[in-house]
């Protein structure tokens, strides 16, 4: 074949081949997926009211004009309540504003007036062992009667336990804990017997028994802080 003909095969085919392509139908666009709407995060919980922090120091910003509002508004609302309380020997009632009622190492009562709940505040109560409350002397629940008086530096003279007024302090002589006379504040403490402690190994009765007393051995040991309050001298007491 001549270099002619050979140049007109190839002109040819190019010329059909291009003939093809305008006849044939467009190839449809690809289609390109829209990405998919993104999942809105769920809105973040409202996480529950806490307490502040607290160092548990009585009586801290607590004062005898402290309102249940302002213990709401410190500890929350579900964390207050108000309760009832037997009196001494059995003689009437009296109420008290608790703050977290079952949570007995956070618990604290404010005993209130049994004649009127609206007076000033009377004491403020810790009875739960292992409470985290203490003072700021470091009086707190649990420590033996030898830790207590090496607190004070000086001897306690406390009531025999197994009655009402029972393990109550009666005298500091002179120490570091004593209620001085016009004191803004006054410390109350009850002593109570250790978990397994014989009976025999404490004092009991309304007499009035002395930390140092050498025919009362070992009770220093026997007795626990199980119960102590501060209050506010009202007018017309020392």
């Amino acid at each position: 074949m001549t270099r002619a003909c050979s140049r007109g095969w190839l002109l040819a085919g190019v010329a059909a081949l291009a003939a093809c392509q305008r006849d044939a139908p467009p190839s449809a666009p690809l289609a390109i997926e829209a990405p998919a709407p993104a999942t809105p995060a769920p809105p973040a919980e409202t996480a529950s009211p806490t307490v502040a922090s607290e160092d548990w120091t009585l009586p801290g910003t607590l004062g005898p004009l402290t309102t249940r509002q302002a213990l709401e508004a410190r500890f929350g609302k579900a964390n207050v309540r108000e309760e009832t309380f037997d009196g001494a020997e059995g003689i009437g009632t009296y109420p008290a504003l608790v703050v977290f009622p079952h949570d007995p190492s956070r618990r604290l009562e404010l005993v209130l007036d049994a004649e009127d709940k609206d007076a000033p505040i009377q004491e403020l109560r810790v009875r739960a062992p292992g409470s985290r409350w203490r003072d700021a002397s470091g009086l707190r629940m649990g420590m033996t009667l030898s830790e207590l008086v090496a607190l004070n530096g000086a001897p306690i003279s406390f009531y025999g336990l197994e009655w009402d007024y029972g393990g109550t302090v009666q005298d500091w002589h002179g120490g570091r804990l004593a209620n001085a006379a016009g004191a803004a504040l006054f410390r109350r403490v009850t002593l109570g017997a250790r978990a397994g402690t014989s009976p025999d190994a404490v004092p009991i009765g309304d007499s009035v028994f002395r930390s140092d007393d050498p025919r009362l051995a070992g009770v220093g040991d026997a007795l626990e802080v199980a119960e102590f309050g501060i209050s506010w001298p009202r007018e017309g007491e020392d």
